[in-house]
């Protein structure tokens, strides 16, 4: 490759000598053979000495990128984030797996894995930040769900100038394009990457395993009072489904709907799911007596009840893989020991 200088240093190399002795001046005198050479030569050395003074310190032009959030907001940056708030847990997940968990300096409640953020301030839920805490602990960039961040809070932050990203987390794909989008914007390209790369695989096997065999219904039951579910808008109701099972609710067109007794029994589930972790009435033992109490649900006469951990099957995060694990082998039992294999990255 042939830099400026050495193209200027060819020129000027021909321009003196190509020309005749009589045809160069200085003070109105011809210039001699050797002086021209001399003459030369001198030049040549402080052309090269300024070049290599400018390689030495490049100039930083402070380029300024440019990023689109799920609410098609731009945020921009003219260094990469260095101070990060998660107000969300998922996103907490996120940038924990794709090693940017150092950046963070506030996290929602509920946020503790990876264990790393314990201990970082909380600036309450994804659903009711704390917009003081927020503002005092200086971020460079706040990430929130697009699901949960109250509008209103979103504009006051943007307001202040502070970086807010909201980020949409209805099905499998959006988390793939959150891990890469804040690989992205957080300078973990590679990270990111690989985590989907792995994720997009264990989640595609398992999906074409059962792809083609006879779907249970199945009942994703939240709470009781109201009895509540996910739906078309929920990323669970893809979980379900691709786990080889029928949501029964999945062709409501809202996230978490509301149901009836009579609705679920018209319904006719095959499989109750409930989470561990939600305390009280919510867990699988606080809501069986009440379920227990209608045996025409198909479920219920036949006991078969499912128990997963709400963190990992209610946070559109990296984990969510392992849900659609554990949904699969209870939906298709034949299949599990294949479905175990695919976790462990073994040949199918």
């Amino acid at each position: 490759m042939i830099t400026v200088n050495a193209l200027y240093f060819n020129l000027l190399f021909c321009s003196f000598t190509s020309y005749d002795l009589d045809d160069i001046y200085i003070n109105n005198k011809p210039m001699k053979k050797n002086s021209r050479m001399m003459l030369f030569f001198a030049f040549w050395i402080v052309l090269t000495v300024c070049d290599w003074s400018l390689r030495a310190e490049p100039v930083n032009l402070g380029k300024t990128e440019t990023f689109i959030d799920d609410t098609n907001f731009s945020l921009c940056f003219d260094k990469p984030p260095e101070r990060i708030i998660s107000v969300s847990p998922s996103v907490t997940e996120i940038i924990g797996v794709i090693d940017a968990d150092s950046m963070l300096v506030g996290v929602s409640l509920y946020s503790y894995y990876p264990p790393s953020v314990k201990a970082l301030p909380k600036v309450g839920s994804y659903v009711k930040p704390n917009i003081e805490q927020i503002i005092s602990l200086s971020p460079d960039l706040v990430v929130m769900s697009f699901s949960g961040a109250p509008r209103s809070d979103v504009n006051k932050l943007r307001k202040l100038n502070l970086n807010v990203a909201v980020l949409r987390s209805e099905k499998f794909s959006d988390i793939i394009k959150n891990i890469n989008w804040l690989g992205d914007i957080l300078q973990r390209q590679k990270e990111a990457k690989e985590v989907a790369v792995n994720l997009e695989s264990r989640y595609e096997q398992i999906r074409s395993l059962v792809w083609k065999t006879p779907k249970p219904s199945a009942l994703y039951s939240i709470a009781l009072d109201p009895i509540i579910s996910v739906g078309a808008k929920s990323f669970i109701n893809d979980l379900i489904h691709d786990a080889g099972g029928i949501n029964i609710t999945g062709d409501i067109d809202q996230a978490y709907p509301k149901l009836t007794v009579e609705s679920v029994i018209t319904r006719s589930p095959d499989i109750l799911i409930f989470s561990t972790g939600m305390g009280g009435e919510l867990n699988m033992e606080g809501q069986l007596p009440f379920w227990k109490r209608w045996k025409n649900i198909p479920a219920v006469r036949d006991q078969r009840f499912i128990e997963i951990d709400q963190d990992i099957i209610n946070r559109p995060g990296p984990r969510i893989v392992q849900a659609l694990a554990l949904l699969a082998q209870q939906f298709h039992p034949e299949k599990a020991e294949t479905i175990q294999r695919i976790m462990k990255n073994e040949k199918p």
